[in-house]
């Protein structure tokens, strides 16, 4: 299908750069989905440095092809968008993500009355808290979480330890004598200290800077909450191979939301939204991601992204033909 790109700076304290999506339809008004990105440095195709994921550009090409205009943004101080990335905390990227969607509803081809949100990974976090703010029309959620962040990071750790401790032969002999998932462990608890004492938005820790707001400001979100407000129509989706968030949590989001909420699992699917042959683990996560990202984002996953488009669709027809007949 044809479309048509107009890039946009969404205004605010700190001007966002974005890509408006539509589809070729003269001066028709369409859906819209607003496209949240996971977390760090990330662009509007949800690429960072070295790690070109591509996840919401070709996510674009699924939903303009099924009739819905798209926006996608560089997240604040990535890309072309203005400010600092590493002073930005939670509240802003909820905050930010809320600005876009606030901005491209008053768009004259966009109909404001139908909106989704799509989040990937953290922004399956800060989706619902836009929710929170604006209550939209459907949600996508790529790769969630139900629980606490602080709950997710604990596992992810306690799951790199498992792996780091069963490594078998001469490496994992000498994981061992050099005590490395101790000195991880410490190295953790360290930057975690390092974070509670501070109260600056960038700290540097060895050497390296941290984005010390966002990490703090993480410990106080529980995702669980804003989903409990939902009652739009959500789609969940997570992979089978996917060591970033537990596939469980897919039926908690499910049990949360107070609307119809589809859920899938797709096997072999990571956390970049790619399939993979090869066993993941999080001490090898870097490794994995890099050939996969060699794939395009997993056919599987945009067909059940192109048909709950299309249910979706057709339920706001039948939604709206009835408030006509009641009129």
């Amino acid at each position: 299908m044809m479309s048509k790109e107009i890039e946009m700076m969404i205004p605010g304290p700190f001007p966002l750069a974005a890509t408006l999506t539509l589809p070729d339809g003269g001066n028709e008004k369409f859906p819209l989905v607003v496209m949240v990105h996971g977390s760090g440095p990330i662009d509007r195709d949800s690429n960072a440095k070295g790690i070109p994921m591509n996840i919401f550009k070709e996510l674009t090409d699924v939903v303009v092809a099924e009739g819905f205009a798209s926006i996608r943004y560089d997240k604040r101080g990535v890309g072309e968008s203005k400010g600092d990335y590493y002073e930005m905390g939670v509240y802003d990227l909820i905050n930010d993500a809320h600005a876009v969607l606030e901005f491209a509803k008053k768009h004259t081809n966009i109909d404001s009355e139908n909106v989704i949100l799509l989040g990937h990974s953290e922004g399956c976090i800060i989706a619902p808290f836009v929710y929170e703010k604006v209550s939209v029309d459907g949600m996508i959620l790529l790769a969630g979480i139900a629980e606490p962040l602080p709950e997710t990071t604990a596992w992810q750790r306690e799951e790199m330890m498992k792996d780091l401790r069963s490594v078998k032969g001469f490496q994992g002999w000498l994981l061992r004598i050099l005590k490395v998932d101790q000195k991880i462990t410490k190295m953790n608890d360290d930057l975690f200290k390092a974070l509670q004492e501070s109260d600056d938005a960038v700290i540097k820790y060895k050497g390296k800077k941290i984005n010390a707001k966002w990490n703090r400001e993480t410990a106080l979100f529980d995702v669980s909450k804003p989903l409990q407000k939902i009652t739009c129509p959500v789609l969940a989706i997570t992979g089978t191979k996917d060591v970033n968030v537990k596939v469980s949590d897919l039926e908690k989001i499910k049990a949360l939301v107070h609307s119809e909420c589809e859920t899938h699992i797709i096997q072999d699917m990571t956390h970049m939204l790619r399939k993979t042959d090869v066993e993941y683990s999080m001490s090898k996560i870097m490794n994995n991601n890099k050939k996969t990202l060699k794939q395009p984002v997993d056919a599987e996953l945009k067909d059940k992204i192109r048909v709950w488009l299309r249910n979706w669709k057709n339920r706001q027809i039948t939604i709206e033909k009835s408030e006509m007949l009641v009129k």
